[in-house]
């Protein structure tokens, strides 16, 4: 924060990192937003759409974190446990390293495999008789619990903000973010959530 308030062009600098599944989605939010009002389709359906097939993403995404062995997990003795060489210093005995838990595989299943078949299952049994924006509402909220479930195995890689580690304090604006479109929804029921 204090880097931004120093120099606001920190906002862009992707290369520093940064929440990279929440700026996502707020790209892609701002990309459909776009979409919608120039080809004049329904906002609401639009999203919809892409949150039944964006989990597969999610987990192609966690899967590519997992081998390049970032975004490891707190230290565990569980039979499961992996040896990250890159969450010790440079120079450390690799024979020393603590085990931790695969946390990018715990997310790749919840926010990836699990939500992908929940959303799935929500479109092909009631997608036609459902409002628009109800989809992309129940997306934001099963992948922000999701997300906060599998981040409490997860080595913070950031300062805590007020005591969660950041994924779950922005997965806490998901859930508003959901609330948020279940009730445009409800207000707009006009159409289903087809486009």
């Amino acid at each position: 924060f204090q880097d931004f308030i120093s120099n606001p062009l920190t906002f862009f600098m992707t290369t520093r990192g940064g929440m990279s599944s929440h700026g996502g989605m707020i790209g892609i939010y701002l990309a459909l937003l776009w979409f919608s009002k120039r080809t004049k389709t329904s906002l609401l359906g639009l999203c919809d759409l892409i949150a039944t097939v964006a989990a597969p993403g999610i987990f192609l995404g966690r899967i590519a974190n997992f081998i390049n062995g970032e975004l490891w997990g707190k230290i565990s003795d569980l039979p499961w446990a992996v040896i990250f060489p890159t969450s010790a210093p440079e120079g450390f005995p690799i024979s020393l390293i603590p085990a931790r838990h695969p946390s990018q595989l715990y997310e790749a299943a919840l926010e990836g495999l699990l939500l992908f078949a929940y959303m799935q299952f929500r479109f092909w049994t009631k997608g036609k008789s459902l409002p628009k924006g109800q989809l992309a509402g129940e997306f934001f909220i099963v992948y922000a619990i999701a997300r906060i479930i599998c981040e409490a195995f997860r080595e913070a890689d950031a300062p805590l903000i007020l005591g969660l580690n950041p994924g779950q304090f922005y997965s806490i604006f998901l859930i508003v973010a959901g609330i948020v479109f279940i009730y445009l929804s409800t207000k707009f029921a006009k159409g289903t959530s087809q486009t």
